[in-house]
């Protein structure tokens, strides 16, 4: 279960949560027809289709309309431009998230280059598999089992985020969280963002409620939102692995929950990693460490969030090093897992370190900074 539930009181949740599953199992019982509930699609609107006749215009009616529309198009364009400036409320300004922030150029394939220089994880760190990457040629600096399929947790919500700003057109759109999202994650002992039942929440706090807490509710709004539903949207995530190129991975839900088809391996991990990077809105997000979501009825003061990469690596950085940003997860099943990008701190030569399965979250973290010390130079 999450620490982190957005520093709120969450006593009358759980006994509204309560309330819900008691009338749920009595509704179920009374009308079994109604036992399975899925979350509706987002269905979008058909346009009618229009009739259109050809019309032959003189030169000079031609010329006539064509400057009109110039005139038209050019104080649309700019009565954008204006309205753009001001439609995202954020109350940390230097989070905010915009269109322009997105860049247009497609991410290029990368592929990381092992060689006989490829030195081995030190035994000290008990990472079951891992691998650090000098991103000034994307050379395999230190790797073991890199290509062993593993199960990543959370660190699957870096596809999620990527995936998600693909799609997402109006960061100031909102989404509903429901109860038929939150419950079954509370269930689960998912690590939640803190959004409630019936609270609109915007596409920039769901990215950032997706990677700070590692919420589960805000991914599952974005898969919602975006694509009609989780399923949808995760078929949207495999087919972004298919254009990076990746051979050992696979996705089966946007949280990281346990499943035995959703899996990795730290080479394939790095390059996702590589690609959210590369994304300016996703670089802001994954390197962000506090953030407060907009107000709403049921956050009057928003909900603060704190990175859960962050929380542990301030004050622990390594003096030679700063890391940049990433993500963490953790499952029974998975282990600790750490996904980060970082930078020398003399020359500023750049590194992505992925480790996954260490035994406990604090050999995770020190394991992460130590190798960081070690081969980021």
């Amino acid at each position: 279960m999450s620490d982190n539930f957005g520093n709120n009181d969450y006593d009358s949740y759980f006994k509204t949560l309560e309330k819900n599953l008691e009338k749920s199992r009595a509704d179920k019982t009374e009308h079994p027809e109604k036992a399975d509930i899925r979350v509706a699609p987002t269905l979008k609107k058909k346009r009618k289709k229009g009739v259109y006749k050809v019309v032959r215009l003189r030169k000079s009616a031609v010329a006539a309309v064509a400057l009109v529309l110039i005139l038209i198009c050019g104080s649309s364009l700019l009565g954008n431009i204006k309205s753009s400036a001001g439609t995202e409320k954020n109350t940390e300004s230097e989070n905010k998230i915009s269109a322009a922030d997105q860049k247009e150029k497609e991410v290029e394939k990368t592929v990381f280059t092992f060689s006989e220089e490829t030195a081995d994880i030190p035994s000290s760190n008990d990472a079951q598999y891992a691998i650090i990457i000098d991103k000034r040629d994307n050379t395999v600096v230190a790797a073991r089992n890199a290509d062993v399929k593993a199960y990543p947790a959370s660190t699957t919500k870096i596809m999620t985020v990527l995936t998600a700003v693909d799609l997402i057109t109006d960061y100031s759109d909102t989404f509903t969280m429901t109860l038929h999202i939150t419950d079954p994650l509370f269930v689960e002992g998912a690590s939640v963002a803190g959004f409630l039942d019936g609270e609109e929440v915007n596409m920039t706090d769901l990215l950032y409620g997706t990677i700070l807490p590692s919420g589960a509710d805000a991914a599952m709004g974005l898969a919602v939102k975006l694509a009609g539903s989780e399923e949808n949207f995760v078929k949207l995530m495999n087919k972004k692995v298919k254009e990076l190129g990746l051979k050992n991975t696979h996705f089966d839900n946007v949280t990281g929950l346990h499943s035995e088809n959703n899996y990795s391996t730290a080479y394939d991990m790095a390059v996702i990693l590589d690609a959210a990077m590369q994304n300016e809105i996703c670089k802001k997000v994954l390197s962000t460490y506090q953030y407060t979501t907009a107000v709403t009825p049921q956050h009057p003061e928003g909900i603060l969030l704190s990175s859960t990469l962050f929380t542990y690596m301030y004050g622990n950085e390594p003096v030679t090093a700063t890391i940049l940003g990433g993500k963490t997860g953790f499952v029974n099943e998975s282990g600790y897992c750490i996904a980060s990008y970082g930078e020398n701190n003399e020359n500023g030569n750049e590194y992505i370190v992925v480790t996954l399965g260490n035994s406990a979250r604090m050999p995770a973290f020190f394991g992460q900074i130590d190798l960081y010390k070690e081969f980021a130079k």
